[in-house]
């Protein structure tokens, strides 16, 4: 295949989907993964893309743009495990949790084994997973209809599922948080769900890489209003640090 040819096809694949995988393309299009990855390189020169570890997303994501689970666990990794470890110092022996889906939260459910008699509830098959051989793990899934690539658990079914519950602390993840102070997603079907997890807890706690400032979701979730603490990193702006004291809300910067 040409390099034209190879370069319309990797466009396309951008704007339709939002990612490329280049291990996926290059069998597509019948070409070395090595190859691939040079065309992405000019791409990404070029700003049509951002390169991730085994592929690229698109540079502008859009309000309604999925990406993903693997793709979002290869994006602000640090930050995220940073944010992972504030996280931990919340959660106490015996504590009931919800987390909600998303790489972020999977940080923190990595971390988990080093509490005891916890009860987590989650609707993220990849967190259910990692917590299902634990002993010192009660887990709960919602049950649902999986999403694809996200491995999301989605539908009315967990909305009502998580309304019967009451828990101590729900730790939610965001796509995007935005200049008005409100936390939006980019898939409409989580928003009854992640509202519900706010609803049933105690105490919600947002997990939100600083990326996310920059970012538009194309549902509202919610406000800082409605959460009790925000655990971000240091490249939260200024302007959001302010909003968050102003509403009242306790703000840990990861570190």
């Amino acid at each position: 295949m040409l390099s034209d040819e190879r370069r319309a096809a990797l466009i396309n694949q951008l704007r339709e989907s939002g990612y490329v995988q280049a291990a996926q393309m290059a069998q597509k299009l019948q070409v070395s993964t090595a190859t691939i990855r040079r065309d992405l390189a000019e791409l990404e020169q070029e700003g049509f893309c951002t390169r991730t570890h085994g592929g690229a997303v698109r540079s502008s994501q859009g309000t309604t743009l999925e990406l993903p689970y693997e793709v979002k666990k290869q994006k602000f990794v640090l930050e995220k495990e940073q944010i992972a470890r504030e996280a931990l110092k919340l959660v106490e022996d015996g504590d009931t949790l919800i987390l909600d889906s998303g790489s972020t939260t999977y940080a923190l459910a990595r971390l988990l084994t080093e509490k005891q008699r916890l009860t987590v509830v989650t609707n993220d098959l990849q967190i259910a997973t990692l917590l299902a051989s634990n002993p010192a793990i009660h887990l709960v899934c919602t049950g649902g209809i999986a999403r694809p690539h996200v491995f999301t658990l989605l539908g009315a079914d967990v909305v009502e599922f998580i309304q019967k519950l009451k828990v101590d602390k729900t730790f939610l993840g965001a796509d995007a948080i935005h200049t008005d102070g409100s936390i939006g997603n980019v898939n409409i079907e989580e928003v009854a769900i992640k509202q519900a997890m706010m609803k049933a807890a105690s105490s919600v706690i947002l997990l939100a890489d600083s990326s996310k400032f920059s970012m538009t979701g194309f549902a509202r979730v919610g406000t800082f209003s409605d959460v009790d603490v925000l655990i971000t990193d240091a490249g939260c702006p200024e302007k959001m640090k302010a909003m968050i004291r102003d509403a009242h809300r306790k703000l840990i910067i990861a570190r």
